[in-house]
């Protein structure tokens, strides 16, 4: 076995030596080295490789899987991504998870985790306009998958009376296209992009690393009367999904440079 030694030289000698690592397989993952669903060394076989002890493997391959290089499956070992996304549109909000991903090769499915109706928090409330100092929501916990992947856990809630009345078809799919399909036709929505940390249980739901950066894609949607229907997030997998717009000026506005200090 050929054995690459860490060089502690100037131009490593800043860098903790599981960056290093991290670094130089990154290096061989772009360069094609090792290709998409391919299977890594392993840990031990990285340590030999580079002489250095499995802790720092594992740190090097976490540094990986954080940027969407790598992912980990537990009792079969360390996987290239395949770098292209599952992509979903910014610019219409109103996202049907579903139908993008059969519009991308994938077969969609839904995995209800919770449905429940519980007292509404104060910032669902606000969300939802609800006035009631006892307002009830139905609260639902669902992961999407795109093939036999956990790409997203959706976090929803719905107002009491749509709660009751839909909960088996909600429970069965998914959120946007199953109010659509019963009636509540959705016609705005106010939404925003977030990033944050994979959390224990984050992790577990979508067989990602601890930590792994995930998109969260905050929603309110409104139905024609301008009455809030539904709110929750999105919270998927950055190695798998990303968010794209497509933006066109006419002629630019000129008057917030004009105005500005």
């Amino acid at each position: 076995m050929t054995v690459f030694m860490v060089s502690s030289g100037q131009d490593t000698s800043s860098q903790p030596l599981h960056m290093v690592i991290s670094e130089k397989l990154k290096e061989k993952i772009e360069a094609g080295l090792y290709e998409p669903g391919e299977r890594l060394p392993s840990e031990f076989d990285l340590g030999e490789l580079f002489g250095v002890s499995r802790t720092t493997v594992r740190k090097a391959i976490a540094s990986l899987s954080q940027q969407g290089l790598v992912t980990t499956q537990r009792g079969k070992g360390i996987f290239v991504t395949d770098p292209h996304k599952i992509s979903f549109s910014m610019s219409n909000p109103l996202l049907y998870f579903d139908a993008a991903l059969k519009q991308q090769g994938y077969t969609s499915r839904v995995q209800s985790l919770r449905f429940q109706r519980i007292q509404a928090p104060a910032e669902v409330k606000r969300k939802l306009a609800l006035t009631a100092k006892d307002a009830q929501v139905y609260w639902q916990e669902k992961i999407y998958y795109a093939d036999d992947t956990p790409i997203a856990l959706d976090i929803t809630y719905y107002p009491e009376a749509t709660g009751q009345a839909l909960a088996e078809p909600l429970s069965q799919g998914f959120t946007y296209s199953t109010l659509v399909r019963n009636g509540i036709h959705l016609r705005a929505a106010k939404v925003s992009l977030e990033s944050i940390p994979a959390t224990y249980e984050l992790s577990e739901y979508l067989a990602v690393p601890l930590g792994m950066p995930l998109l969260v894609f905050n929603y309110v949607a409104c139905g024609g009367n301008r009455q809030p229907a539904v709110c929750g997030k999105t919270l998927s997998r950055s190695d798998w999904t990303c968010y794209t717009a497509e933006i066109e000026v006419d002629s630019p506005d000129l008057s917030i440079l004009e105005n500005s200090p």
